[in-house]
Parts: C-alpha cells; sequence; structure tokens
C-alpha cells in the first residue's frame, strides 16, 4: 500500500483525503495494524487506480520509495526524516530557539513543507546519546531510503 501510495506522489494524509478515511486510519493500514474490510481494500485500489489483485502484487510498484524528496541534511550527516517524530511533542519540531520559534507538525509532509519555506531549514532531532537538540540545514539532497 505504501509503495503504491509514494509512488502516485501522494502523502499519507493527501491519500486518506482522496479515498475518504482518516490519515490515521492509513497509518496503520500501511503499518499492518489495521486489517481494512473488503469495501475498504475496494475504495483503497480506486484511489490508487489499480485493481484489487494489483493492490496485493508486489510486480505493480517496487518496494522503495521514489527517489527525489529533497530533505535538508545537517553539518554532521543527520538529515529530516520521519524518525525525527518527537514522542513527547507527538509531532515534528521544526524552527529556531526560543518560545514562538517552534513549530509543531503533527505531518512529516508538513513539516517538510514547512522546513522548504524557510530561509534556513532548522528541526530537531535526537543526538547519539538520545537527548533532543536544534540542527541546522547546510545542504539538501536526496531522502535516503529508510528502512
Amino acid at each position: 500500500m505504501r509503495s503504491l501510495r509514494l509512488a502516485s506522489g501522494l502523502s499519507q494524509e493527501a491519500f486518506a483525503d482522496k479515498s475518504g478515511f482518516v490519515r490515521s486510519y492509513m497509518s496503520r493500514i500501511e503499518r499492518g495494524k489495521a486489517n481494512p474490510s473488503l469495501d475498504a481494500v475496494e475504495t483503497l485500489a480506486d484511489a490508487l487506480g489499480v485493481t484489487v489483485a494489483e493492490l496485493f502484487s508486489e510486480d505493480v510498484c517496487p518496494p522503495t520509495p521514489p527517489t527525489g524528496i529533497q530533505v535538508p541534511f545537517a553539518e554532521d550527516g543527520s538529515y529530516f526524516s520521519r524518525s525525527t517524530f518527537r514522542p513527547r511533542t507527538k509531532g515534528y519540531n521544526v524552527g529556531g530557539k526560543g518560545r514562538g520559534n517552534v513549530v509543531l507538525f503533527k505531518d512529516f509532509d508538513a513539516a517538510l513543507d514547512y522546513l522548504k519555506s524557510m530561509p534556513v531549514a532548522k528541526w530537531w532531532r535526537p543526538n547519539a546519546n538520545g537527548n533532543w537538540g536544534l540542527v541546522t540545514a547546510v545542504k539538501w539532497g536526496d531522502l535516503p531510503v529508510e528502512p
């Protein structure tokens, strides 16, 4: 499901809207945490423009996400990714230090769009010790394929 959605160029939220489901349900389906009904499977296949059989076929779409998604990279080689989701704040923290400068996004794609609009992209991510800190982009590049 995820591979087909990514190949269609839709964010999870946009695909959920197109198919008439809430984003959290789409997330659970993609992670294998929800069992959609047959009606829901048909709806999802229609939204992707494939048959139900193609929805379950590995030949329809390669399992890797599309290349070309540009993300900011910090000087230490870390980059903005879905793993920068902060459980404590239940979202992606973007922006500089100080009250009013940090913006919280529940959706990765929305956070990435905001980073693209910033003069210099800044986001929060855990360091090797698990402590969250602010990093600044030094370049933009393709999002590496994450496991």
